[in-house]
């Protein structure tokens, strides 16, 4: 029997693999009885039998002997558990056949009880990770790579408090680079005034200043303007400061559209103004992994020379470069020397000597805290954003040497567990209707996440008009909630590495593999959940086990099988920091509930026992959508 107290799926994967260990060492493969490639042996199985074990082909390989023998071997020496009612060896494939009633309600009751809380595994219990995304430079609107970044970084923060985590939720303001620079020139001379959203109007701004580079004059006025405003105390830091929190805020009406918050926001130029740039200087000036060469085409900056470290990585050792500038000649830092200050300060390798304002109370009542150097910002009195055990930073792909090289300096100085803690979450471009988006040229003009969700909202609108009959105040709100569902579904149904080719068609497309889609099997369960009526609110676990029901129906035992899955699949997502897995299986479970729910009687099933059974297997799977949506900040929709 099954305790309905724990992971069902997670218990009868255990005791499976325990049995088949020991059937293993009966049948002489002692050398493949390792239990981790046993349980990674084990799955779903959508061909014969209900959960399915690779392990003979393994067996097979390593000592001679053909997949489908060794796999009859371990059978006829298998004692499987009493949740199995038979197993067979087919194609080298061990299939088990689990006892459908015992299973099923194992798994229904873990849903009704216990669904609702985090993944109860104990995996994130007493870590601290810190999420960082989108760090999108504060001269101009999101466009929808941004946007892939935003969403990325948040359904993964998502996940890992899911995993009983200590997350924390950052944005890194890069108000000391080259485009804001350029930005801020545009801004203190070309004598405009914003007539729109203050970040699509200075976005706007730095296309035209991109247009003067070629004049010597601007070109050296701009680089005059960085080691000023980089003093901290000019009135070019302070015309920096204005301009940066102005587009910063802009920027965040954008993340809150989407349902993007953050913890906490570190401006560049306070890791300057603090002195942890000078701290982190210092520290690998003494590990002796930064040199100031007084000659050649490095002379008078500080680098990291690679031909001078123990390990360098093949990436590195690719490339021509022998050494990463980290402070310039001219005495500015490189994005690189600061970001290795940061990730010291992530990873409490230097301390918490920020001050931090209220930057803006969010929707929900979270605030959003920046660091500031303005009189009323205050130091906290414990680590509340900094001290991480993993550090997730979700770059596009063409940050991966940046990424290496923080790695590489953090071994370097012997800090193996740092370099082994900063991951880096790689993603692929964005394209949408053929557009190639630039900032400097400007093309993502008409192509930034607001114009996305405006469009998105039009066709939505359009498309519920059509489809349902709803008043006006409830067609525009699941109007709202369906375009966003759309964009986000569509973003973060790709692997993270490849391309995403945004359609409209697939995006609002309500037949299936779709955000709409799965919100739309969410709200007939939930219609069908409340015509269930007080039925409903007597349904536990109590009420569920007392039932004399065999769960034979094949489009019930596929949705259980489906909804069992449900932690560990929010498991993998998070370990492999690919939220598609979550978008893959959502979809999944609203089609097997769609199918459940076309082909099976619910309310008017033929008897009491299997009208309270279906119930239970509408609840479970209801919850199990919501909970997923939730995770990838789609809204449950109740009603369409």
């Amino acid at each position: 029997m099954v305790d309905y107290a724990v992971n069902p799926y997670r218990k009868v994967l255990s005791e499976i693999a325990e049995a088949l260990r020991s059937a293993i060492l009966s049948s002489g493969y002692a050398a493949a009885a390792d239990m981790q490639e046993i349980s990674k042996s084990l799955s779903l199985s959508k061909l014969l039998g209900d959960i399915s074990s690779s392990i003979a082909f393994k067996i097979g390989f390593s000592s001679n002997v053909p997949p489908q023998k060794a796999a009859e071997g371990i059978v006829s020496k298998l004692r499987y558990p009493d949740i199995v009612e038979k197993v067979s060896a087919d194609g080298g494939f061990i299939n088990f056949y689990l006892n459908k009633k015992e299973f099923s309600k194992a798994v229904l009751s873990y849903a009704l009880e216990a669904m609702q809380r985090a993944a109860n595994n104990g995996k994130g219990k007493g870590k601290r990770v810190i999420v960082e995304y989108p760090s999108v430079n504060p001269n101009k609107p999101w466009h929808v790579g941004h946007l892939r970044n935003a969403l990325l970084g948040n359904s993964i923060a998502n996940i890992y408090e899911y995993l009983g985590y200590d997350v924390k939720r950052e944005d890194y303001i890069d108000d000391l680079g080259v485009q804001v620079m350029e930005s801020l020139w545009g801004y203190i001379n070309l004598g405009k005034t914003p007539t729109k959203k203050f970040d699509h109007w200075l976005g706007e701004e730095y296309v035209e200043v991109n247009k003067k580079l070629a004049e010597k004059e601007v070109a050296e006025s701009i680089k005059a303007l960085s080691i000023s405003a980089e003093k901290g105390d000019t009135n070019e830091a302070k015309m920096l400061m204005e301009l940066t929190q102005k587009c910063v805020m802009a920027q965040y009406d954008t993340a809150f559209s989407y349902h993007i918050y953050h913890d906490v926001m570190v401006f560049e130029s306070d890791i300057v103004s603090e002195g942890l740039l000078a701290r982190a200087m210092e520290i690998l000036e003494k590990a002796n992994v930064i040199e100031k060469p007084t000659e050649g085409k490095y002379a008078g900056c500080a680098v990291v020379n690679f031909e001078k470290l123990s390990s360098v990585p093949k990436s590195l050792q690719d490339l021509k470069e022998s050494a990463k500038v980290l402070i310039r000649s001219d005495g500015t830092a490189t994005y690189v020397a600061k970001d290795i200050a940061f990730h010291m300060w992530k990873f409490g390798m230097l301390e918490d000597t920020f001050k931090y304002i209220n930057f803006i109370n969010q929707p929900g009542g979270k605030v959003l805290y920046s660091t500031s150097r303005s009189q009323s910002a205050k130091r906290f009195d414990k680590p509340m954003f900094n001290h991480a055990d993993i550090a997730i930073n979700v770059i596009d792909v063409r940050q991966s040497y940046p990424q290496a090289v923080l790695r590489l300096v953090f071994d370097a100085i012997g800090r193996k567990d740092i370099a082994e803690g900063i991951v880096h979450l790689a993603y692929g471009e964005v394209e949408l209707q053929g557009a190639t988006l630039s900032g400097r040229s400007g093309t993502w003009i008409g192509y930034s996440a607001d114009d996305l969700l405006a469009e998105a909202r039009k066709k939505a609108q359009t498309l519920i008009t059509e489809r349902f009959k709803l008043s006006g105040t409830e067609k525009d709100a699941v109007a709202d909630s369906v375009a966003r569902a759309a964009i986000i579904f569509e973003f973060l149904k790709v692997s993270p590495e490849k391309k995403v080719i945004f359609s409209w068609e697939r995006a609002l497309n309500f037949e299936g593999n779709s955000g709409p889609y799965v919100q739309y099997m969410h709200a007939r369960a939930s219609r069908l959940l409340e015509a269930a009526g007080g039925e409903l609110t007597q349904l536990n676990e109590s009420a569920l086990n007392a039932v004399n029901y065999n769960f034979d129906a094949i489009q019930e035992f596929s949705l259980i099988k489906q909804i069992a899955v449900l932690e560990e699949v929010v498991e993998k997502s998070g370990n492999e920091l690919r939220p598609n897995l979550l978008v893959d299986y959502v979809n999944g479970i609203a089609s097997a509930f769609s199918t459940f729910y076309e082909s099976l009687p619910v309310l008017k099933a033929a008897s009491r026992d299997e009208r309270i059974a279906r119930l239970a297997i509408t609840k479970a799977a209801e919850s199990a959508i919501r909970k997923v949506l939730e995770l990838l900040s789609i809204e449950a929709v109740e009603k369409m």
